[in-house]
């Protein structure tokens, strides 16, 4: 009897080794889990490729020979139509209406915009403590009869997610940019971009109304369908 109990008594403690190397391990697979986390932060997107500022008065010729001819034309008749707009040649358009002030002034170096599958990235180079950073607002756009919006997804810091990212732009971040900026028009864009409720998407062009009816971005471009009134 003596001899059983004696042995019940050591099973737990051959155990405690093993337990032991466990929680070592889970230990270590933390500590790389978070420094692996915490180097994303640094890193540069792989979709990031500088948009560079033309600072002149000069209308972009993809806007004014390709997109309005194209869509004047097509906005004559009362049917649905189609426009594609190309990465490249939204890019144009951005580069000479945005002025390299005005990104001094939103605390950034450079910018970037990529279209994919689904989802449009809009990434800018900042600076914090002296340190270099590129924040991306992942944008999914959608729109019906209801309206439209920008479909603000998602908020990432070098190749990382940020929790509660989204929530922190709009409470914040919108509110700033709103209470600097004496122009109309970037509050506006900023509500658009920020807001998750659904937008009128209408507009008037050549004496018509015009609606946006559906949104699709895919690889490297990005389909609108319009609807005249």
């Amino acid at each position: 009897m003596e001899k059983n109990l004696g042995s019940k008594a050591e099973k737990p403690l051959k155990k405690t080794p093993k337990i032991t190397k466990i929680w070592i391990w889970a230990i270590i697979f933390i500590f790389f889990f978070v420094a692996n986390w915490i180097w994303g932060l640094f890193r540069t997107p792989c979709c990031f490729k500088p948009i560079e500022i033309i600072d002149s008065n000069e209308i972009s010729q993809y806007l004014s020979n390709v997109i309005l001819p194209q869509f004047y034309n097509k906005s004559q008749i009362p049917e649905p139509f189609e426009v594609v707009f190309t990465q490249e040649g939204i890019i144009d358009i951005v580069s000479r209406h945005i002025k390299t002030d005005d990104m001094k002034k939103w605390g950034l170096s450079d910018i970037s915009i990529t279209f994919l599958s689904g989802r449009i990235l809009l990434t800018g180079k900042t600076k914090y403590k002296g340190r270099d950073f590129f924040v991306t607002a992942v944008f999914k756009p959608d729109a019906n009869e209801k309206g439209m919006k920008a479909g603000l997804s998602k908020i990432k810091v070098g190749t990382r997610r940020i929790p509660f990212g989204v929530k922190l732009l709009r409470n914040r971040i919108l509110y700033e940019i709103a209470g600097k900026s004496r122009g109309d028009d970037i509050v506006h864009y900023a509500g658009v971009l920020l807001n998750d409720d659904k937008t009128p998407a209408e507009f008037s062009f050549n004496h018509r109304d015009i609606k946006i009816k559906n949104i699709s971005v895919e690889e490297q471009q990005i389909r609108i369908t319009f609807l005249p009134e």
